[in-house]
């Protein structure tokens, strides 16, 4: 079963158009700065280093704040995954990248609907579902359907949450691993400009 983590994202209610610019924005800030420090410990001005460790240390309490929310609420992001789902069903149909999103869900978890495949009958009154509820699409009839053994009956609501909640601590264990290599990152940016310090007032012999 494979299926990436930003199909559900993006069929979520509660999902910010705006968190991935912020966080490409943090990032080229924070390379900009480690190249200027970089090039400020070649002409012993270290100053640059301790700027780079602020930022650094910025995006840790950011990424352990983030982590930790989203462990603490992620009933609420589950609750708004079944909401997001329900309104992509209500649109389904309309050429939008929504469209593509449910399919793959559907598809890659074998699931249909949202509590069941019978949820798409409120979107075609012919008792019909998307191609992307068979199980086999040579042989399946989903317009309408005629034989429910030939599709996902089963909702993507509880696959989802199974689903997450199976590779929780994959994403956690992730997550801090991202978050200690910044920390290691503000320990040796921190110790690079106290040494260049040292340096800087130590006599030439």
């Amino acid at each position: 079963m494979k299926i990436s983590f930003h199909y559900l994202f993006e069929l979520s209610d509660a999902n910010q158009d705006i968190i991935p610019y912020i966080f490409i924005g943090a990032g080229s800030v924070i390379l900009i700065v480690g190249f200027f420090a970089c090039c400020c410990i070649v002409k012993g001005q270290p100053a640059l280093l301790y700027i780079l460790a602020v930022f650094l240390s910025i995006v840790f309490v950011c990424e352990l704040t983030a982590g930790v929310s989203g462990y603490i609420y992620r009933g609420k992001m589950q609750e708004g995954f079944k909401t997001g789902l329900n309104s992509s069903i209500a649109q389904y149909g309309d050429g939008r990248i929504r469209d593509r999103d449910v399919d793959m869900v559907q598809k890659y978890l074998k699931c249909c609907g949202v509590q069941d495949y019978t949820d798409w009958y409120f979107k075609w009154s012919n008792h019909s579902v998307p191609e992307s509820c068979c199980m086999n699409k040579a042989t399946c009839h989903h317009s309408p359907v005629q034989d429910t053994t030939e599709i996902y009956t089963e909702g993507c609501y509880v696959k989802v949450v199974d689903f997450v909640n199976s590779n929780l601590g994959a994403l956690l264990g992730g997550a801090c691993g991202l978050a200690g290599l910044q920390l290691i990152g503000v320990i040796l940016a921190c110790c690079l400009a106290k040494y260049a310090d040292k340096a800087k007032y130590e006599p030439v012999n």
